[in-house]
């Protein structure tokens, strides 16, 4: 038999024992391809900047950003399962090592081995990747909700960059873990098994002080969800909870252990063989567990809030308030006019009643150096865009929200997003209230003093500070400035209408109509500047109106369908980029169990081959066999969701949004998933147990 000969045959010798690690290597190897498909796709990427220049570059980096996470999980991974291997197979190693093969000659041939199995299942995930393309191309579309579908495309790029990351990473594993292999030590992992295991050790201090870590971990965590007001108490919690879990699977659960090994119950049935047995896997697994568990919780705790924050009632409450929103001075009053006309009339022609006012605003100013203005604890501005109440009523009412009632000598301030709104919840108007001076117009005319209230009512129309006062208080102020001669008026105009997100083609015609005009406007303007040259600091006002009266003005505009399809697939990108990591970690995890249990095979059907001579039934055997598995495959799991449901308790805290349906989809789905996964798991395990167990029955 040649050197070639004997690697074939180890290969297919040990195909059970490659078969995980070979489906999880090539899993990997075909989620990285998607994104690296996603990245270099032409189409995705010329949609996605159509959108937004800041979306195409948000997705440019997340998508990089998780080829980079994909490629270091995949090396920690395949270290940590070629290790493994080693050990699964120190007596066949050890064989050869007695055979005569020199241990430059085992290197080579682990060497060979590995980066042969890597290179076939990375050639795999490519394929699969390749085959499954369509069909991702499609999901694709849909989570991040553009507006064509995309290409059936192999890029080259792509396929070049997972083979050189994959294959190169399997080769320095397979070089650095080799280098270092030496004969002496194969020969120490065999006498491994002939020695006693001291029974483990756990003191009530440390197993008590691991579940106060937990403890204070979630309360960090819910502090901060409800202050919100620095990331320590949140960095401060995680860095507790980990602690506190790693504490918990070391001491805790040992201590727990050995205190129901002192209970008469304890000689039981099969209870003497399940607790002892579990005693000594928890201490031997209990880095494993602690890890499991705590990149489970991170997978859980980045799909929900990805879920959350790229689901519509989330996106929908981002941006402006109104459908559409058109500022306006006095000079292009009379254009706003006539181009919201004009815009309400392509809306209504396609069915839809619109509903649309026009507001006037007042400036009002607060001196910065005022006293009272630095006791002011939630003080943001010191200049205000006053409406008045009936304005305000009226947009209250078409946006479904209740407006606050108004004094007479009251300045009501409106929160501009969420986080400024349950800010202002969290404490009663009378904390939230200070009298000061104000100061209205260009000439900044005093108008005495005002109980300034900092609201809750949330008002988001591109107008930070925007304010309101009664009827009353705005026309004696318009009355005022109209005195003093201040004429020049500033305000909105705003459209409305309930289905504004259920006609994207409409609203994209508007916007493109909007905008071409806007870019004409630019590029007159920038004719005329090149015409005239110097002789525009030499014009007077009068001149440049006369200059530019054939030029329409700029219209400046939001749109809220605009903001939120923009929010929609930045969200959907970084929920797919998310979903798709979180797959790595569940199959990691999964796979790294799988290997950990595998990898002592032969210690324990060895122990339970003298438990078969001692006179134990199969029936008990698997009963044992059983239970420990469950705390294998399905304690990690329970602490994982345990930590779930405190963020998502937290994060329920910080945003109002149906978190608790996220938390059973994402949950189910995993518990499924690991439940099946245990009984493919349990029903091979048992089976060859059995075969060392009483190699009479094979």
């Amino acid at each position: 038999m040649n050197f070639r000969q004997l690697i074939i045959r180890n290969l297919r010798g040990n195909f059970r024992t490659y078969a995980a690690y070979f489906i999880s290597s090539t899993f990997a190897a075909t989620v990285f391809y998607i994104f690296s498909l996603l990245l270099f796709h032409p189409q995705l990427k010329k949609d996605l900047s159509s959108s937004s220049g800041t979306i195409s570059a948000l997705s440019k980096m997340g998508l990089t950003t998780a080829l980079v996470v994909i490629a270091i999980l995949s090396l920690l991974f395949l270290w940590y399962t070629f290790v493994v291997f080693l050990k699964r197979r120190k007596r066949d190693l050890a064989i050869y090592l007695i055979l005569g093969i020199k241990e430059k000659d085992l290197r080579r041939l682990l060497f060979v081995e590995n980066a042969l199995l890597g290179t076939i299942a990375t050639i795999c995930g490519i394929l699969l990747g390749i085959l499954s393309t369509k069909l991702l191309l499609l999901i694709a579309q849909n989570v991040m909700h553009l507006d064509h579908g995309l290409n059936f495309i192999v890029p080259p790029l792509a396929i070049l960059l997972t083979g050189i990351v994959y294959v190169g990473i399997f080769l320095v594993i397979s070089l650095m873990a080799t280098s270092t292999l030496q004969g002496d030590q194969i020969v120490s992992l065999i006498k491994e098994n002939e020695k006693p295991r001291p029974e483990p050790k756990s003191h009530w201090g440390l197993a008590l002080l691991g579940i106060l870590l937990l403890l204070a971990g979630y309360g960090s965590v819910f502090y901060f969800s409800v202050q919100s007001t620095t990331l320590l108490s949140l960095l401060l919690g995680v860095v507790l909870t980990v602690a506190g879990t790693m504490l918990s699977f070391h001491q805790f659960s040992v201590f727990i252990l050995k205190r129901l090994k002192k209970r008469t119950s304890f000689l039981q049935g099969t209870k003497m063989l399940t607790i002892s047995e579990w005693l000594f896997r928890m201490r031997d697994n209990a880095a494993m567990y602690s890890l499991i568990t705590l990149s489970t919780s991170v997978a859980f705790v980045g799909i929900a809030v990805m879920m959350a924050i790229g689901s519509t009632s989330f996106s929908s409450i981002q941006g402006i308030s109104v459908a559409y929103f058109f500022s306006h001075s006095t000079a292009d009053a009379p254009v706003i006019e006539d181009k919201v006309a004009e815009i309400n009339q392509m809306i209504e022609a396609e069915g839809y009643q619109t509903k649309t006012a026009t507001v006037d605003l007042i400036s009002v100013y607060i001196q910065p150096d005022s006293p009272e203005l630095a006791e002011d604890a939630f003080f943001s501005s010191n200049g205000f865009s006053v409406m008045k109440e009936s304005d305000y009523q009226t947009l209250m009412t078409q946006i479904g929200e209740e407006a606050e009632p108004i004094e007479h000598d009251q300045l009501l301030e409106l929160s501009p997003n969420y986080s400024r709104r349950k800010e202002l919840l969290s404490v009663p108007q009378s904390e939230r209230e200070t009298r000061l001076s104000v100061e209205i117009g260009i000439n900044s005319i005093k108008k005495g003093e005002m109980t300034v209230v900092h609201s809750p009512s949330m008002l988001s129309l591109n107008y930070y500070g925007l304010a309101v006062v009664t009827d009353q208080t705005f026309e004696d102020w318009q009355t005022t400035l109209v005195k003093s001669g201040d004429t020049d008026n500033y305000g909105f105009t705003w459209i409305d209408y309930p289905e504004w997100a259920d006609n994207p083609e409409l609203v994209s015609r508007i916007n493109t109509q909007l905008d071409q005009e806007n870019a004409d406007q630019e590029e007159q303007m920038g004719a005329l500047y090149d015409a005239l040259g110097d002789r525009v600091d030499e014009m007077t006002d009068e001149d440049w109106a006369e200059a530019t009266a054939a030029i329409s003005p700029y219209v400046t505009y939001e749109s809220k369908y605009r903001t939120f399809q923009e929010n929609r697939q930045g969200n959907g990108i970084i929920l797919m980029i998310t979903i798709l990591l979180g797959a790595v970690f569940f199959i990691f995890s999964a796979s790294i169990v799988y290997f950990r249990l595998f990898a002592d095979l032969d210690k324990d059907g060895a122990y339970h081959r003298s438990l078969h001579i001692l006179g134990v039934t199969p029936k008990e055997r698997h009963t044992v066999i059983r239970r420990q598995l469950q705390v294998m495959y399905f304690l990690p799991t329970l602490i994982a969701l345990l930590h779930f449901v405190v963020a998502m308790a937290a994060l329920n805290i910080l945003v109002e949004l149906p978190v608790w349906q996220f938390y059973s989809k994402i949950g189910g789905m995993y518990v499924i998933f690991q439940i099946i996964f245990y009984l493919v798991c349990l029903l091979r395990y048992q089976k060859d147990i059995d075969r060392y167990a009483d190699p009479s029955d094979i």
